[in-house]
């Protein structure tokens, strides 16, 4: 094999142009760039997080107790590692002029913050929170919530606190979790005033702990390891620095993720493209090959020759591609470093860079290995014989060889994506969808160009022609159905999901929902509130059940982070959760599996749990389930599995344990409020003046902000939208472009025999429409099935079918296949008789 006369040629070539090559190029550098683009920001944010986790967690170490503070000897165990911050958080509702608003709390001590910078609106130097029991420090949007200005007074619980300044920056804000309302920022001095601190309320006290010196994370590591074997049952939760923003991270790693198989997608589909711009790129060569073989050249080298030729070109597309994804953190941050909540890394990341790479060079391989193999079908006796434009050769047959070669590569490209990729499982089922759909489609189209074939001819001429070119030789059909329908069907799972989740989105609220959910209702103060409240305009109903916070330490004995739970049900082994008793099965609850309590139960503790769950985690009525409250491990037995209406928004907890196990331990009650007409913002402000130390969430505000975060993911999603119908129009544009001079030929002949241009334009018309229209019937069907999957089995919402979006669906892609088609065979219709009607 002589590579270098193989690469002298192709550079040869390649120096008057890419000619025919730019729907080659463009597929992959589209394809590929944007799964190094995705791959590259995730890797970006992921490293950002890990450079800046001291900042985002505060510290190097963080322990966590939820309603209670280290004891003494946990406290000077901590003290002893380090220098130590003291942080406590919990909800609250602010008072000023008349007017209240749920506001996120944070006390902190002189030495907050341990790392990064606390700025003050108009200051450049970083500050410290004001160390008396008079002043705060706010978010600006408390201002306009409240129609306060800086050195108001405003209240919290029963302290009258001052506005000394405005937040800019905190540094650590992300590792607060979800935020419901403005932060406001005091000492401890001043969250003691307020009165708000009291056994039962919902709150959260954070050590952070600086180590001294330069310690690696992986002695960060050990450190918590000790901790927990000294202290077993202390029921803290401890983070070391790269768990400041697990919950960002998911996010960012579920997002990429998707993002990466819509990528992978496009990239698949551009293949298509990839097959149909080199099979135009053989047609045109036909004489140069037949030329090279009359000069001796075997097969072999002949096939080099084009192979070099098409990757290079396909290099130069990797090329670019990765050139994006590098640029692609720099750019995003210079961009929108200042409002983006996440960390940036702007370092390149070569892991994404190389694994977009090698899936584009086998994606380019496996699609260009058959259409170069018809080069083995050209003799050297065809320079002298006459053919006309696209003649594919009759009696050709499967070159099986080639065939399984290219098999072997895409079989090695969905290795290495299931390789990579966390969820490896979901990921093969994807894949296996894709090769599913691909080869369906392309029986489909076969079965659709035979079966024209065999009807009865048509009487109407135009309609006649139109069938005709569907199955004539060197016809487009089958790659235009081909690469139409899988993008298509793509897109329509696309939307289809975008309709189900902001259909769920706009449904969250069912037409008796509460209006309020108020929380850290004490005990004594329960009758009173409920009589207050009750006799607020628009009250109809009020419910309450009591709330604890405890976390899953151990399952079957096992300790919760040796446990690999389903992923649906992680979550419930992440921190704490909110839990309650009852001597009643819950409204909104069934039971299936076990049985309820008796109400006067007064046994060992027993639990019941939402049935999937406790499937996720590998638990089963009978078995033993530890839970740490209030620092003290409970084991309860699993009495009995329900299954929950969480969209009716009632009362309802994950666990339920009998009134004998929780009763006696300090605990506050959780409240809703049912409404119908009234002013929602005079009972807030009602609650807050009478019962100051409570809080309340409007169900609607905090409904508003999920749905903001979830928009955010809509907007990620129609973005595929748009990268999958671009590329499936660039693949169109191609098959069609492939055959342009058979177009041109047969225009010619018709126009010859007294066809006119109108004629010619309507069977054209007429063509492309039926492509369009089987394509958009496939892309509709397999896009439901797809969208059908992703609701309910990863989603896990109701799947909502949108007649609507199907019939855009089927005429968008008629359009898009018509207008492209005109587009491309226009010339066709200009071709002067002379140039093809001589001998070439």
């Amino acid at each position: 094999m002589n590579f270098r006369l193989w690469l002298i040629y192709a550079l040869r070539n390649l120096r008057s142009g890419l000619q025919g090559f730019w729907i080659l190029l463009t597929c992959l550098t589209l394809g590929v760039s944007a799964i190094a683009i995705i791959g590259s920001l995730a890797a970006s944010i992921d490293r950002g997080l890990a450079e800046q986790g001291q900042p985002l967690l505060g510290g190097d170490l963080e322990f966590s107790m939820i309603q209670h503070e280290l004891d003494a000897d946990q406290k000077a165990y901590v003290q002893a590692l380090g220098t130590v911050s003291e942080v406590t958080t919990l909800r609250a509702m602010a008072n000023a002029n008349g007017k209240a608003t749920l506001v996120e709390i944070k006390a902190v001590d002189q030495a907050y913050p341990l790392y990064g910078s606390l700025l003050i609106d108009g200051e450049t130097a970083s500050a410290q929170v004001p160390d008396d029991s008079q002043s705060v420090l706010v978010d600006p949007l408390l201002l306009g919530r409240l129609g306060i200005k800086t050195g108001d007074t405003l209240k919290i619980g029963s302290a009258p606190l001052r506005v000394a300044g405005l937040i800019a920056a905190e540094p650590d804000r992300i590792s607060d979790g979800l935020v419901l309302g403005p932060r406001l920022l005091m000492s401890h001095a001043a969250l003691k005033a307020t009165g708000l601190v009291q056994p039962g309320s919902l709150t959260t006290h954070r050590y952070r702990v600086k180590l001294p010196g330069e310690t690696d994370l992986k002695a960060a590591k050990n450190l918590i390891k000790a901790a927990q074997e000294k202290f077993p049952k202390a029921g803290w939760r401890i983070r070391a620095r790269d768990g400041a923003a697990s919950g960002a991270e998911r996010f960012v790693e579920r997002l990429g993720y998707f993002m990466t198989l819509v990528g992978i997608s496009a990239l698949v589909i551009g293949g298509a493209g990839i097959a149909n711009a080199i099979s135009a790129f053989v047609d045109r060569r036909r004489k140069s090959i037949a030329i090279l073989k009359c000069l001796g050249l075997q097969n072999r080298d002949v096939l080099g020759l084009y192979m070099t030729e098409v990757v290079l070109v396909g290099f130069v597309g990797i090329v670019v591609a990765m050139l994006l994804g590098a640029l692609a953190p720099l750019l995003l941050k210079s961009l929108f470093g200042h409002i983006l909540p996440l960390p940036v890394s702007t370092g390149v990341n070569f892991g994404p860079l190389v694994f977009a790479a090698a899936l584009g060079l086998l994606i380019l391989g496996s699609f260009a290995l058959l259409p170069l193999a018809r080069i083995d079908r050209i003799r050297g006796a065809d320079l002298f014989r006459g053919f006309v434009a696209g003649d594919t050769g009759r009696g050709w047959t499967m070159n099986w060889g080639w065939f399984g070669l290219s098999l072997t590569l895409l079989a090695l490209a969905a290795g290495l994506v299931i390789a990579n990729a966390d969820n490896r499982q979901v990921t093969a089922m994807y894949l296996g969808g894709l090769a599913g759909s691909f080869a369906l489609l392309g029986a489909l189209a076969f079965l659709l160009i035979k079966l024209v074939t065999i009807l009865p001819r048509p009487r109407q001429l135009l309609l006649r022609q139109a069938l005709g070119a569907l199955h004539k030789p060197g016809s487009a059909s089958f790659s235009v159905i081909l690469a139409l329908g899988l993008g298509l069907s793509l897109f329509v799972t696309l939307a289809l999901t975008d309709e189900t989740i902001s259909r769920e989105l706009r449904s969250g609220i069912p037409e008796k929902a509460p209006a309020f959910f108020v929380v850290v209702v004490r005990n004594q103060e329960l009758p009173a509130f409920k009589d207050k409240v009750g006799d607020m305009a628009g009250v109809t109903a009020i419910g309450n059940a009591p709330m604890l916070q405890g976390r899953i330490t151990r399952v079957k004995g096992i300790e919760a982070e040796k446990i690999t739970p389903k992923p649906e049900a992680a979550w419930a082994l992440r921190g704490d959760r909110g839990l309650t008793y009852a001597a009643e099965l819950p409204k909104g609850s069934e039971l299936v599996a076990g049985s309820w309590w008796p109400a006067d139960y007064a046994g060992p503790p027993l639990v019941s749990m939402v049935d999937e769950i406790a499937d996720g985690i590998g638990l089963k009525v009978g078995d033993k389930l530890t839970v740490s409250v209030l620092g003290r491990e409970i084991e309860a037995e699993l009495a009995s599995l329900r299954r929950v209406n969480w969209r009716s928004m009632g009362i309802n907890f994950v666990m339920v344990f009998s009134p004998n196990t929780l009763r006696s331990a300090p605990h506050a009650h959780v409240v809703t409020i049912e409404m119908n007409g009234g002013d929602e913002a005079q009972v807030v402000n009602g609650i807050a003046a009478e019962f100051p130390s409570v809080t309340v969430v409007r169900v609607k505000d905090a409904l508003a902000t999920v749905s903001d975060l979830l928009a955010k993911m809509l907007v990620a999603v129609r973005s595929a939208n748009g990268l999958t119908l671009l590329t499936g129009v660039l693949v169109l544009a191609g098959a069609l472009a492939s055959g342009l001079s058979l177009r041109s030929y047969e225009s010619v002949v018709l126009k010859t025999y007294g066809a006119s241009r109108r004629q010619l334009l309507i069977a054209f018309v007429l063509e492309y429409g039926f492509i369009g229209l089987v394509s958009a019937l496939f892309g509709v069907m397999t896009g439901t099935l797809g969208a059908w999957y992703l609701a309910s089995y990863l989603l896990e919402m109701p799947f909502v079918f949108s007649a609507t979006t199907a019939l855009l669906t089927a005429v968008l892609a008629m359009l898009l296949t018509v207008t492209a088609g005109l587009l491309v065979t226009w010339r066709a219709l200009s071709a002067k008789p002379a140039a093809y009607l001589r001998d070439p």
